[in-house]
């Protein structure tokens, strides 16, 4: 017979906290994004970039969002790292995507100027800081997929993992090219930061729901 499957948690608390706070990040950049969109914000949403939502109405709910983000992934960082065994790869992952983190919190304190304006020092340290952010999570997904590859319970979500960072360089190298190009540079950028949402939205519920695993079985009569 086969022995009966129960649910049970991988990850201790603590680390499923730190990967609530993650999701909780993401969440609510997502909402302030789509908010502002549905207000009938004048950014044209195909050819702005998401960074020029701040200067608009409302635009304290892209900063907060933005800045919500940040920290949510400074804690989906730590939950990775309390979710993996130590060793090189983790550690250069963990680094990674703690640094982007840091690129989305300055992105955050320094909006880009208005559309129009002559470019400030705060503009470029958005566009700086965004765009380390951009090519340090890149280079993070990639290290986490290397790294599930020797934790045994990560091992079987790997090729998720790294479909999605494969997705993520094509994004990107299509959104540097649509600036280059002047085409669509804001779509380009709308659907790269799609996927890297989609990563993390699909990392911290790893960590977070329970796992199916062989029920104990029983001993004696």
């Amino acid at each position: 017979m086969k022995s009966n499957m129960i649910r049970e948690y991988t990850f201790s608390w603590p680390v499923r906290r730190l990967a609530l706070l993650g999701l909780a990040g993401v969440a609510v950049f997502g909402a302030s994004i789509i908010a502002l969109h549905l207000t009938g914000s004048g950014v044209d949403w195909t050819y702005d970039y998401v960074s020029d939502l701040a200067n608009q109405p409302f635009g304290w709910l892209f900063m907060v969002g933005a800045f919500v983000h940040g920290w949510g992934n400074l804690a989906l960082t730590l939950a990775l790292r309390g979710a993996l065994r130590p060793g090189p790869p983790r550690t250069w992952a963990v680094l990674l995507f703690g640094l982007a983190s840091v690129g989305i919190l300055l992105a955050a304190l320094f909006p880009i100027e208005a559309l129009g304006q002559a470019p400030n020092l705060p503009g470029q340290i958005h566009r700086g800081a965004a765009s380390l952010a951009f090519a340090l999570e890149l280079a993070a997904l990639f290290v986490f997929s290397a790294a599930f590859r020797r934790q045994r319970v990560w091992r079987r979500q790997r090729p998720v993992s790294l479909t999605l960072s494969v997705i993520a360089a094509t994004a990107v190298t299509a959104f540097v090219i649509a600036i280059q190009l002047d085409i669509a540079p804001g779509l380009a950028e709308r659907i790269a930061l799609a996927v890297f949402l989609v990563w993390e939205v699909w990392a911290c519920l790893q960590i977070i729901r329970p796992q199916q695993k062989p029920e104990p079985a029983r001993v004696g009569p």
